[in-house]
């Protein structure tokens, strides 16, 4: 179990990232008029991030130099929830924040009690050198502590983890990192203190390598799973495009490993496994090759609609927007690309009028009929889209207060990426929590 929440966790941090970047741009681009100041006990928390949720909208803001933040931009009339987040402190939040357009509702005060702190420094263990770019969770143990978060350790091999550890016994874990070993240690953490020292050194991975091709030689995108015998180690790797898959972490020495390749995909399915592999620890076991049989699913005919989602004021593509069509004889969905264009190939199975809607953010729904006619084109079903008027927005305004923040939040070169993380888990709420660790599947 404890092998398999770690392939998550890397998943996650993938994710999360994702989320960072563009979160970070809806801030940088987007008018922001929620008024509120965030306050510690000492003055304002600087670089809190403010976030509101509702079925009707969300904003998001990060608190200036005054602990000043301003969003009202994506808050149509409706029910919110309002949650704030800082370096150094647990997250808080206030539900059933009822907002109206062209209207401020104020006294949403939160207050921020303290994080626990964990930090230390990951090496490779035969040389000693720093590890940069390794990811460093902390999760809650059997009995003890609640939430958890993560961090990325800098050039020096250096990571902090400081923020939503309320006292508590966690799990600080090393998952999978690139050509080692993973490692974890059980330390128990209290809220206002710094647990130093928690150092990793990580032993060398040994490495398989190969190439999952179909029957003739046709690369597949593929999915290769690597296990020993005893279930101690575990990896796993995605193909490229020729078929070649190397996985480069988590594989201990064991002379009994399977090898599993996955394929999934519009065409079909397939699986194949061979065994025994035998794996070296700082050694490649090269051409683990295999051949996977696809089972055909034959495809159900369906009818496609595309066409263009564009700024009605300039003509600008709408990036990302999300066109649907609904009707009697099915559903489909998808977003624009970067020109704006969309596609929707399938889910429409039968010949008949569909109700086709664009959405976007900042923008007025846009809604239009399409008469679809399975296994051909309907094109230039476009959208002009109108932005939503900042008359149609209401405001949320309050205070965030909190005691003195006893963990330096920028002890180590690495606070670019505590902001971008920060940011990440307001907007996405995607972290660690006790239940989503309790149940993860297996790695396939």
């Amino acid at each position: 179990m404890f092998r398999r929440w770690l392939i998550v966790d890397a998943l996650m941090f993938a994710i999360v990232f994702s989320f960072a970047a563009q979160i970070c741009m809806f801030s940088v681009a987007s008018k922001q008029n929620l008024v509120g100041v965030v306050y510690g006990a000492n003055g304002p928390i600087v670089g809190a991030a403010v976030s509101a949720d509702g079925e009707n909208g969300s904003g998001f803001a990060v608190t200036d130099s005054a602990g000043h933040y301003n969003m009202s931009e994506g808050l149509k009339t409706g029910t919110y929830n309002v949650s704030v987040l800082a370096i150094g402190y647990l997250t808080n939040e206030t539900s059933g924040v009822n907002v109206i357009a062209g209207q401020t509702t104020s006294g949403i005060n939160l207050d921020l009690q303290l994080s626990g702190g964990v930090s230390g420094t990951v090496t490779d263990a035969d040389s000693g050198n720093p590890l940069s770019g390794i990811f460093v969770a902390a999760s809650p143990s059997a009995g003890g502590g609640a939430f958890g978060w993560y961090a990325i350790t800098g050039s020096d091999g250096k990571y902090l983890i400081a923020t939503d550890l309320p006292t508590g016994s966690y799990n600080v874990t090393v998952s999978y990192p690139e050509k080692h070993l993973p490692l974890s240690y059980t330390e128990s953490i209290t809220a206002g203190f710094e647990t130093k020292n928690v150092n990793f050194a990580l032993a060398k991975s040994g490495i398989i390598s190969g190439r999952i091709t179909a029957p003739g030689g046709t690369p597949l995108n593929a999915t290769v799973v690597a296990s020993s015998s005893i279930g101690d180690y575990s990896g796993y790797a995605g193909t490229n495009a020729t078929g070649y898959y190397s996985i480069v972490n988590g594989l201990g020495t064991d002379s009994d490993y399977t090898v599993t390749a996955y394929y999934s995909g519009n065409d079909g399915y397939g699986s194949n496994q061979t065994s025994p592999i035998s794996v070296t620890a700082g050694q490649e076991t090269i051409d683990v090759d295999m051949e996977v049989t696809i089972t055909v699913i034959p495809p159900i005919p369906s009818g496609t609609i595309t066409g263009r989602v564009t700024d009605v004021s300039n003509g600008n593509p709408i990036v990302d927007a999300t066109v649907t069509a609904t009707g009697l004889g099915g559903y489909g969905s998808n977003q624009t690309d970067s020109n704006g264009n969309y596609i929707i190939s399938g889910g429409l199975y039968l010949t008949g009028l569909y109700s086709v809607t664009a959405t976007a953010s900042g923008y007025q729904d846009q809604n239009t009929t399409a008469f679809v006619t399975v296994s051909q084109t309907t094109s230039g079903v476009n959208f002009p889209m109108t932005k939503i008027p900042p008359e149609q927005y209401g405001t949320i305004a309050g205070t965030v207060t909190g005691a003195p923040n006893a963990i330096p939040e920028f002890q180590y070169p690495i606070a670019v990426t505590l902001s971008l993380t920060l940011v990440a888990a307001v907007a996405g709420k995607l972290f660690l929590r006790t239940k989503r660790l309790k149940n993860v599947p297996n790695a396939e």
